[in-house]
């Protein structure tokens, strides 16, 4: 109304009477208010297309990917940086995730996780899977993601960056092949100190069955009274030799290369095996091995050949922990208990010895690789028992026995379906 009065006709003129003054006064605030809004436009203008050429920079530099999917979780937008991995990126649109992937049937319950976790509408990071390249090489993705919502709370779909983790992977693959063949060989090195009782072992019931069949020979001119007799020598035979083929299978079970295969196993099994192989050893040792399993030891997921290659090794440096005490306190208890380990229900079995004991300063290195207490040792027994205890989700430690001697303990987490219920 004051640009009106001032500017267009009758007026025509920048006059000013006092009856003008309350006009002038709000021509004057409206062009104020006039001009900070448009400034502030401007600046909102200059902010935002600053940012968004701070998120083009970005995206532009960053090796990884930008991606949208629609509410079926299909991929509707992929930027071009997929091609730097082989991958074109109008091959994904309209496609899912788990379409394209190469790794749904040998893992299925880490799809069925993630597929649950996109039903629920929540966020997620950094998952891991395989696909294919353009050439059919193995790619391997990390990718992580958002939900989006609208203002009514309709949920649009979600977006998120990936990137390719696959020389990564590839590395670590072939870190885990020398840790596999540095285990085999530590394994063969621990079953070398034992060697001797492995003969002597299956000596007894190799020598069992030859005199159990000499009876035999025996007593079949006699007549038909004494076949009872020849019924029992027989059974003694076959117990005998199926005695021999267990001590000849735990001992070629832990001498092969054969790859790691989880199962739920119970840790009293393993106990009695690793008993079973040492126990000549130990005579000869002047070594007691009393054992302490708890009947409600929880089962675990894991694999056998390597719980007992643990398991073995902290026995056999039990033993060399003993070997200058006297014969009398040379005593070795293995003992398995319920446990808790992260809230959870878990196993864990113990290695008791009486032997001279540990030097503080030693004990934070005795899981060192090539740290050794032994004058001949390798110094990789204890590391890769604790890497392998590591790989199964648990934990492996030691401490020092109020009587002379150590204690090393390792915990595993419970077999699911070994967990109580918790509703």
């Amino acid at each position: 109304l004051a640009f009106q009065y001032y500017f267009v006709p009758p007026i025509h003129s920048l006059s000013l009477e006092p009856v003008q003054i309350p006009r002038v006064i709000v021509f004057a605030l409206a062009a104020f208010f006039v001009g900070s809004l448009s400034a502030k436009q401007r600046s909102a203008t200059e902010a935002l297309r600053r940012s968004e050429q701070r998120f083009r920079d970005y995206a532009e530099i960053a090796s990884d990917w930008l991606w949208e999917t629609g509410p079926d979780h299909s991929f509707t937008r992929v930027s071009e940086k997929l091609t730097a991995v082989g991958i074109e990126p109008t091959s994904r649109i309209g496609a899912r995730r788990w379409d394209y992937a190469t790794d749904v049937e040998e893992e299925p319950e880490k799809w069925r996780l993630h597929r649950a976790t996109l039903d629920a509408h929540q966020p997620f990071r950094q998952f891991r899977y395989r696909t294919a390249g353009a050439d059919g090489s193995a790619v391997y993705l990390v990718t992580s993601g958002k939900p989006g919502f609208d203002a009514d709370g309709r949920f649009l779909g979600y977006r998120g960056v990936s990137s390719d983790v696959t020389a990564a992977v590839r590395a670590e693959q072939v870190e885990k092949a020398l840790h596999a063949e540095l285990a085999h060989v530590t394994r063969v090195t621990t079953l070398g100190e034992v060697t001797a009782s492995f003969a002597h072992e299956v000596n007894q019931p190799l020598a069992a069955i030859v005199n159990n069949a000499n009876a035999c020979l025996g007593l079949l001119p006699s007549g038909p009274d004494d076949l009872d007799e020849v019924r029992d020598a027989l059974g003694d035979i076959v117990g005998d030799a199926e005695r021999a083929s267990a001590i000849i299978q735990r001992v070629r079970a832990l001498a092969t290369r054969s790859p790691s295969e989880k199962v739920t196993l119970g840790l009293e099994d393993v106990v009695r095996d690793v008993v079973a192989v040492v126990a000549t050893e130990a005579a000869a040792r002047r070594v007691a091995i009393r054992t302490e399993v708890a009947p409600d030891l929880p089962a675990v997921s894991g694999d056998r050949v390597q719980l007992q290659q643990v398991l073995l090794n902290l026995v056999v440096n039990g033993m060399d922990a003993m070997g200058t005490v006297h014969e009398q306190e040379r005593l070795l208890v293995i003992r398995g208990r319920q446990d808790v380990q992260d809230g959870s229900l878990a196993a864990t079995i113990s290695v008791q010895d009486r032997g001279i004991g540990l030097d503080t300063a030693e004990m934070g290195r005795l899981f060192e690789a090539f740290y050794t207490t032994k004058p001949h040792g390798m110094g990789m027994g204890l590391a890769i028992s604790r890497s392998i205890i590591e790989l199964h989700g648990g934990r492996l430690w030691v401490e020092p026995n109020q009587a002379p001697g150590a204690t090393f303990s390792f915990s595993l987490p419970a077999a699911v379906s070994t967990a109580p219920n918790r509703y």
